[in-house]
């Protein structure tokens, strides 16, 4: 059976991560029904070289390779060479569950209306599953207000047809890069939601992109991008609140890693923008603990 879906692996294939991407491509090789095509991108030069030459020659997978390192860049290399019917997204230390890619594509296949489908997912934490989105069920209603509560967008929960999402829809920022993308396709795209877990995201692994400070310092220029794709105004409202948050967060960040001086430089970002007058009594907590010379 030829495959119908492209699921992209962004991965820097080095020693740690190797026994996670085999556990990803098994979980689309042999619980999908040969519906799918592992699209795996080794980005940048921490590769393991015969870990690199292993993925080359794995058959029933396509392996590219990019010189930058980046998730962001890599995705975005993928889709660009992406020539099935649809393509999704996983994360190298995450796993699709079996029958996961059918169940996502089978309300595309009823209804050719259908741009891409969102499904709920398992989070795995000490070797425990629970259901990662209990409120799943209510993001249909108002996709775009439940994106302020919750990051509904997740590696391995989105399947999309081809050619209604083209590769500027991974043209991302560098941080926050999931949550601007559900907020373009909820603008611009219909999208059908299913409650039913499709993948597992594993919480305890190392090496947490999104847990690092070169990722929190683009949170600001994320949301800032979410702001420019005029979503309604009241969502606008929530995402201005948000920015000024993201700022306060670094500023005590940077206090409590001891620069003062880039403290002071987020917090007067953060209460000169919009709603960030909640933010002015810390200036007293900044006086308070500067270090004295």
């Amino acid at each position: 059976m030829k495959p119908i879906a492209s699921i992209i692996i962004p991965t820097t294939a080095n020693a740690s991560r190797a026994p996670f991407l085999r556990r990803a491509i098994r979980s689309l090789l042999s619980g999908q029904g040969g519906l799918v095509l592992p699209l795996v991108v080794v980005n940048g030069s921490s590769y393991l070289p015969e870990f690199l030459d292993e993925l080359r020659r794995w058959p029933d997978i396509r392996c590219l390779y990019i010189e930058r390192a980046g998730t962001t860049g890599a995705r975005l290399a993928a889709r660009r060479v992406v020539d099935t019917e649809f393509f999704g997204m996983l994360d190298d230390d995450d796993e699709y569950l079996t029958g996961g890619i059918g169940s996502q594509v089978r309300p595309m296949l009823t209804d050719p209306s259908v741009d891409a489908v969102v499904a709920n997912g398992y989070r795995c934490e000490n070797g425990e599953d629970s259901l990662h989105y209990p409120a799943f069920s209510t993001f249909c209603r108002d996709p775009l207000s439940s994106l302020m509560e919750y990051a509904w967008l997740n590696p391995g929960s989105i399947l999309c047809r081809t050619d209604r999402v083209p590769p500027s829809y991974l043209e991302l920022p560098r941080s926050m890069e999931l949550t601007y993308m559900a907020m373009k396709l909820a603008l611009t795209r219909k999208l059908h939601f299913i409650d039913e877990p499709t993948y597992r995201w594993h919480r305890d692994v190392p090496e947490q992109l999104s847990r690092t400070k070169h990722y929190l310092e683009g949170a600001p220029d994320g949301i800032r991008r979410m702001m420019a794709l005029n979503p309604p105004a009241h969502i606008k409202r929530s995402l201005a609140q948000k920015y000024a948050a993201s700022l306060h967060f670094l500023s005590d960040w940077e206090r409590a890693d001891g620069d003062y001086r880039a403290a002071w430089r987020y917090h007067v970002k953060s209460i000169l923008s919009p709603y960030g007058a909640r933010y002015l009594t810390y200036s007293m907590h900044l006086v308070r603990f500067a270090p004295r010379t």
